[in-house]
């Protein structure tokens, strides 16, 4: 009899934890629409005043996300492109139809956009976090709204729109850097002319594929956004901002994955 209880409580117990683990992301999901429904609310309460104010702070935005991170950018994809043509020139891959159907499939449309998704949640999704986490810690952003000050549209839009466009120019970035080392290596190993594999590698990027890359794109982007200014928004003191900021990365950065994932399948299903 005690054994049967104790496994009717197991079963119960794990019956729960499955619940809760499909239940979660569902709320999680829901409470993300219902913020950006709120913050494109916000776009159309904006006055015609503020446009000026949120088109500079967007700029802001843009400068400190893709401006000041290109040299980053730079290195790390001259490096991936050259470990990218690594595997290649061990296998012998020399057509270059085949190396450009390669660098699409695997690079431009898969894991670019995922590394500049995972470096703009890490250092801009961040920096957002922190930065008004400690606006909503001193009450800063409370005071705003008493005075008639739309949070959403204040706080949550321009960086919106700043990290949309930072994320689309470090995608296409980090592109052209992995297609340059790519190409210097695979030229030097295997004597493939770098105008030839340029050539093939821009032959590739049909409209459609390009739509779906900057689809996915601004996802992420609002995606990451959101995550981390929700996570802002709950801090209520100041010892909450270090305990937010890794939860808001690996949500924002989870999600990503999530999106990438579900494109890769329309573009590939």
């Amino acid at each position: 009899m005690k054994s049967i209880r104790q496994v009717w409580t197991w079963a119960r117990r794990s019956v729960e934890a499955l619940g809760r683990v499909v239940v979660i992301p569902i709320d999680r999901l829901l409470e993300e629409l219902d913020f950006l429904a709120a913050v494109l609310m916000s776009l159309s309460l904006t006055p015609r005043g503020q446009w000026p104010f949120l088109f500079r702070h967007a700029w802001q935005q843009i400068y400190f996300t893709a401006v000041q991170r290109a040299y980053v950018f730079t290195v790390v994809g001259l490096i991936i492109g050259a470990l990218t043509a690594f595997p290649l020139i061990v296998f012998g891959i020399r057509d270059p139809q085949l190396l450009g159907r390669i660098m699409h499939i695997m690079m431009y449309h898969q894991f670019n956009p995922i590394l500049a998704a995972l470096f703009v949640a890490g250092l801009s999704g961040a920096a957002i976090t922190a930065e008004l986490g400690e606006l909503r810690a001193n009450q800063a952003i409370d005071h705003l709204a008493a005075m008639g000050v739309n949070p959403y549209g204040f706080f949550v839009l321009p960086r919106l729109m700043g990290v949309m466009v930072s994320l689309l120019i470090l995608i296409f970035w980090l592109d052209a850097g992995v297609t340059v080392g790519a190409a210097i290596m695979l030229s030097f190993y295997q004597n493939i002319p770098a105008d030839r594999f340029f050539r093939v590698c821009a032959a590739g990027l049909t409209v459609d594929a390009m739509a779906l890359t900057v689809g996915m794109a601004v996802m992420q982007a609002i995606h990451i956004v959101l995550i981390q200014t929700l996570r802002a928004f709950r801090v209520r003191a100041y010892v909450d901002i270090p305990r937010a900021l890794p939860s808001a990365f690996a949500q924002s950065f989870i999600g990503c994955l999530l999106i990438s994932l579900l494109f890769s399948l329309v573009r590939y299903g």
